[in-house]
């Protein structure tokens, strides 16, 4: 198959080009023209699959107490956000409740299901602070513990990828460490830490801020804290939940212009009460709210979270189209198949207007349905 546009997005900018897609890949890409073509997109936009890495569920789908169905309905309804791959991610609950969700994920993650790609697992929990738990229970949360965090990864089959930390409380950066050294990307959050702090944390080999703004010891001029790490230390991928509610859009305004293209992570940390009317109750300017006011999830489609990115937080296109492509795939060491638009990688591709409303998306070269 092949398809071509005016629009292809190709070394961080448009232009002409063919795509010739065949066994889920990009076999070449050629000059606008080139050879005759399936599909002509015309002027439409051709961009990279997006990918999210940190989102807990979709409409009665919850990454923490899976089920195989469930898991198979949120693969398909993922590229209607233009998605075309993703980290289920899991909140602080239990042991038991770990336990029991991470051999499901697993199977999951292996089945290779139709739709968007299940990439691995993100346990945002339980290794955070109580203090800056969020909506998270906090009657689950523990320590860093490195040998709890090998456990989980033997029952998820190795697929657990990320994990958030509050590195204030890991005592000689020992769980740092221990999941870097089996390959495990942590990142800083729901955490006081001090700016020192996380910089040893990033020295030790942590490589990420969880949601940027939200879950931390908020910014002060004396005390930069985890909010000014994030922003000045050049080594650490950031997440921003890009709807405005989470963080305002000139909060995410100064973030991406601190974290530049090459840092910034946009994520959705979207909850299984996104999109089911059951919830619309807790629903306020795009974003869940418990009855005290705490938010616990945002209902942000990707596609729109690009659109905000850029013409809300008034970043360059290329930085926030970055944010939802090579960006997470750099972020976790899966640039090799995903990200861009070049022959050998995997064909994840979405079809646009300038607004990033969708228009096709094809997951490893099968296009999508992406009507309601």
């Amino acid at each position: 198959m092949i398809i071509q546009s005016t629009q292809v997005w190709i070394n961080d900018g448009f232009q002409p080009g063919q795509l010739e897609i065949a066994g889920g890949r990009i076999e070449a890409v050629l000059p606008y023209g080139e050879k005759p073509v399936d599909q002509d997109y015309q002027d439409q936009w051709i961009l990279p699959g997006f990918i999210d890495i940190h989102t807990h569920g979709w409409n009665r789908c919850d990454a923490g107490k899976p089920t195989v169905e469930a898991m198979l309905r949120w693969q398909k309804h993922m590229p209607k956000e233009g998605v075309t791959s993703f980290l289920a991610t899991t909140a602080t609950q239990s042991a038991a409740a770990n336990e029991a969700a991470l051999p499901i994920l697993k199977e999951a993650i292996e089945a290779q299901a139709a739709g968007a790609e299940i990439l691995g697992i993100n346990m945002e929990g339980n290794f955070i602070s109580h203090q800056f738990h969020g909506a998270q229970d906090l009657y689950t949360i523990v320590k860093p513990d490195s040998q709890q965090l090998l456990h989980y990864q033997n029952l998820a089959g190795g697929h657990i990828l990320t994990v958030t930390c509050a590195v204030e409380f890991d005592e000689d950066y020992a769980f740092v460490k221990t999941a870097v050294a089996h390959g495990i990307r942590v990142s800083c959050g729901h955490s006081g830490a001090s700016f020192d702090q996380v910089r040893e944390a990033a020295r030790c080999g942590a490589t990420g801020i969880t949601h940027c703004g939200n879950g931390m010891r908020p910014f002060h001029h004396r005390n930069p804290g985890i909010f000014g790490a994030a922003l000045n230390l050049d080594e650490l991928y950031a997440e921003v939940i890009g709807d405005g509610v989470h963080v305002h859009f000139e909060t995410v305004h100064l973030i991406g212009t601190m974290k530049g293209a090459e840092k910034l992570i946009l994520v959705t940390d979207s909850a299984d009460c996104k999109d089911d009317p059951d919830y619309a109750q807790f629903a306020h300017e795009g974003a869940f709210r418990l009855p005290d006011g705490t938010l616990f999830g945002s209902a942000l489609y990707v596609n729109q979270g690009i659109d905000h990115l850029h013409r809300q937080a008034r970043l360059p296109l290329v930085t926030a189209i970055r944010a939802a492509t090579i960006n997470p795939a750099l972020y976790l060491g899966l640039d090799g198949r995903k990200g861009t638009l070049e022959a050998g990688k995997d064909a994840d591709i979405v079809v646009c207007d300038e607004h990033i409303a969708l228009q096709a998306v094809y997951c490893r070269g099968q296009l999508q349905s992406i009507s309601e």
